[in-house]
């Protein structure tokens, strides 16, 4: 037999072999397509390099999206998944997300041979349901901060190519705390649920409302025509928050305030656009609850002077540069200093004595004031121990409590474990706090007044006239002493209705079996008409300016030794007072 002859018998033989093999390639091909005919997922077959060599009719949303077609190739990162599973001889998994569907798809190497099939499956309602998890407030439903700032990222990036602005508003609710602790979570959540919905009937579909934690909540206005458009929502925003929630049977009110930033002028990122709000809010929010305030460019010097003055304080709390200043109070109808109020400075190491005015907002939002305030109530009612045990006459020592410290949690057993520790008389220690503090979620206060007066602390009212008190809750309170505003001291006899505020607030007090203290002080017509009122006390720099500790013992020990027993003295012959103090006060 000729070479010729046995080479082609072989090709012959050959090509029945390939023959053969590709008819039994085609059956199994056939077979797989019939069993994924049926299959209502994607099934394809992809060769190593890419190739697609079969795919189920439900694969065809994948390949529109791949925009390839049966024995078309797919995209190049896709090949690249195929040979890598290939070379691996492993499984790989991959999601896509395509023509609104999420699809998981399995790549499974088939053994001894040179493709991939690969198995799809619809999870859209998976991820779905994972998305509401991840970027949906439980609660109330509402986009969570993560999907809020996803959100304020596409809306910035529309607003820097369009041109347009958009704005931010940061709603905290001004009361919530409140809520919470005198009602319960329940109620608290509820409220919160309420507020939600309000906020959503404010907005337009094209806007997003999100709770961003707690009780704070954003806004991402679009496309507003201009600032006054930003204005009329932030107003629709406090006005709808206005009105009671029903809650439990009882009518709930929770006002808020709002920071604002407008935006591409005042941010180029989302971090610079929420911080900016921020500081907007906190401004706001200082000044007068219920508002609303534009971000502006001097807030953040404003807020760098306010972390400086608080990093200033921090450490001025550890090396002991505050220091308390006491100013006598003297009884108009017995010519006694019956009482002093405890006036906390800051001595600062390098700017020398600060402002209170200064210092005291800051330490307020930075909860600062919480050990200020102890420090202040440590240090006054060890102070007036010492006088005592030096043999002067008790008086009583007036200390602020401010806003957070009343409301912190535990404040009456730091009161009563202060008292405890310095041995004071409970009855020589008076804690004042302003009328509207006392106004605000009344009954809560009410309650903290009677606790801390069962330890027998006294109560007074400061600041009083400059609220919006109910009779009906004032007379509730256990409080044996009402100050009357400097305000109205000022132009008591200049302004009839100042003038006629003061009468009424004596009358008022007496009424109620309170004591009323005049503070600001300050001529010899203000002392006289305030006598002819029958105030009880005066307090201010007519009597006495705050004096140091060092100085105040002193003038307690010259008072009594030689003006007071002379006032009194002549007080009983009928001699005018006016004269007396006026001497009394250009000699101590």
């Amino acid at each position: 037999m000729s070479g010729s002859l046995k080479n082609l018998i072989a090709a012959n033989e050959a090509l029945k072999t390939e023959i053969s093999q590709r008819v039994s390639d085609l059956e199994h091909t056939r077979s797989i397509a019939r069993i994924s005919e049926e299959n209502p997922n994607p099934v394809l077959r992809i060769s190593s390099a890419g190739e697609i060599l079969y795919a189920n009719k439900p694969s065809h949303i994948l390949l529109a999206y791949w925009h390839a077609e049966d024995g078309g190739c797919l995209p190049e990162d896709w090949c690249a998944s195929v040979a890598e599973s290939l070379r691996a001889k492993k499984t790989e998994e991959r999601e896509l997300r395509c023509a609104g569907r999420w699809f998981s798809l399995t790549l499974q190497p088939v053994v001894d041979s040179d493709y991939v099939n690969i198995y799809g499956r619809d999870i859209t309602e998976r991820k779905e349901a994972e998305d509401q998890i991840v970027n949906y407030d439980d609660l109330t439903g509402l986009p969570n901060r993560a999907l809020f700032q996803d959100r304020l990222n596409q809306v910035l990036n529309l607003a820097q190519r369009s041109g347009k602005l958009a704005a931010v508003h940061l709603v905290d609710l001004d009361h919530f705390k409140e809520v919470n602790e005198t009602m319960g979570r329940e109620a608290g959540d509820q409220l919160l649920q309420g507020i939600s919905g309000r906020l959503l009937e404010c907005v337009r579909t094209s806007d997003t409302v999100a709770r961003l934690g707690g009780d704070e909540f954003g806004i991402i206005q679009v496309e507003p025509a201009d600032t006054d458009g930003v204005s009329v929502m932030a107003q629709k925003l406090l006005k709808c928050l206005k009105d009671p929630f029903e809650i439990d049977g009882r009518k709930v009110y929770s006002g808020a305030s709002i920071g604002i930033t407008v935006f591409p002028d005042d941010a180029k990122d989302s971090e610079d656009v929420l911080r900016n709000a921020d500081l907007a809010l906190h401004n706001g929010k200082g000044d007068d609850r219920g508002s609303y305030r534009f971000y502006v460019a001097q807030m953040n010097e404003e807020i760098q002077r306010r972390r400086s003055i608080e990093d200033d304080m921090r450490e001025s709390l550890e090396n002991g540069d505050f220091v308390l200043y006491y100013q006598p109070k003297l009884n108009i109808n017995s010519n006694r200093i019956t009482g002093m109020e405890a006036l906390v400075r800051w001595n600062h190491p390098e700017n020398g004595f600060m402002s209170p005015a200064d210092f005291i907002p800051v330490a307020e939002r930075s909860k600062l004031i919480i050990p200020l305030g102890e420090w202040v109530l440590q240090e006054a009612c060890s102070y007036n121990k010492g006088l005592l045990d030096a043999g002067l006459d008790p008086v009583k020592v007036a200390v602020n409590l401010s806003p957070v410290q009343f409301r912190s949690e535990g404040i009456v057993n730091s009161v009563k474990s202060i008292l405890d520790e310095t041995g004071l008389d409970p009855n020589l220690l008076e804690l004042e706090i302003t009328e509207s503090l006392a106004m605000q979620n009344a009954d809560m206060s009410i309650e903290l007044c009677g606790a801390l007066a069962d330890h027998g602390v006294s109560l007074s009212i400061d600041d009083f006239g400059t609220g919006y008190s109910s009779l009906s809750y004032l007379k509730k309170f256990p409080v044996q002493r009402i100050k009357i505003d400097k305000s109205f001291v000022d132009d008591i006899n200049s302004d009839e209705s100042s003038g006629v505020i003061a009468r009424a607030v004596t009358t008022l007090g007496h009424a109620f079996d309170m004591e009323i203290t005049a503070e600001g002080v300050e001529t010899e017509d203000q002392f006289c008409c305030l006598r002819a009122m029958d105030c009880d006390e005066i307090q201010g720099y007519y009597f006495s300016r705050p004096l140091p500790a060092s100085e105040l013992e002193a003038f307690l020990r010259i008072f009594e030794d030689t003006w007071g027993l002379k006032l009194r003295q002549e007080r009983r012959q009928g001699s005018s007072d006016r004269r007396n103090v006026t001497r009394l006060r250009s000699t101590i």
